[in-house]
């Protein structure tokens, strides 16, 4: 017996001693796999089975344990959006509520007339860009913003801003960037901006996700539930 056919006979073996698999099983596989891979296969497959009998056999997960994975939990519950949100600010110094109040008039201007004149009091001139969706500069900024707003009815609902110092984090949503979809439920962003000592933004970073419409938890992605300390 040549060693291929050998490796092949015996990890069918293998499989039906052990009920990995049937023997009808394992030779339907030596039929449909080509004649190069059978030792590859058949080799690992009887290691794999030699290993589970020695373990005292194969462990199957149970189908009744609750799922532990997103994948494994499913989608099944609507993600909702707040209505109307008020933004939550958490600034220690009257500097830094200060800054968060100008982020939150920085989003409406984006949401209703960017141009670059209307940017330049909150967009510094020397404007350094780390988002991958955009070059530096104040232009590129209010030609995105610019765009959208001309043709679609952008919506951009500011949920927290935490400032320490000069810089500052808002979780915000972006709807009907490209479209007019009353149920667009948009983008979930994180904006970090670094302020320049006049109080304008110097430097933007930003990690984006877009908002599904259905979730494996239904807790939303901008809710907070929890109110104890």
């Amino acid at each position: 017996m040549k060693y291929r056919e050998m490796t092949c006979s015996v990890a069918t073996d293998l499989t039906y001693l052990l009920g990995v698999k049937s023997w009808k099983s394992s030779i339907q596989i030596h039929k449909k796999i080509g004649p190069r891979r059978k030792t590859r296969c058949f080799g690992a497959l009887s290691i794999f089975a030699l290993t589970a009998s020695l373990n005292g056999g194969v462990e199957l997960p149970d189908p009744f344990a609750p799922p532990t994975r997103a994948w494994q939990q499913g989608a099944i519950y609507k993600n909702p959006l707040p209505k109307k949100p008020e933004p939550l600010i958490l600034a220690e110094t009257e500097e830094e509520r200060a800054i968060a109040e100008r982020i939150v008039e920085l989003y409406k201007v984006f949401e209703t007339n960017p141009t670059d004149e209307t940017l330049k009091p909150y967009i510094s001139d020397i404007y350094i860009q780390h988002s991958s969706m955009l070059p530096n500069g104040r232009q590129p900024l209010s030609a995105l913003f610019g765009g959208s707003a001309e043709e679609w009815p952008v919506k951009i609902d500011v949920h927290r801003i935490i400032v320490k110092d000069n810089f500052a984090f808002a979780h915000v949503n972006f709807r009907n960037m490209d479209n007019d979809n009353p149920l667009d439920k948009g983008l979930a962003a994180v904006d970090i901006y670094l302020f320049d000592k006049d109080g304008r933004v110097t430097e933007h970073w930003d990690v984006i996700q877009a908002v599904p419409s259905h979730a494996p938890n239904p807790n939303g992605m901008f809710v907070q539930l929890h109110k104890g300390e």
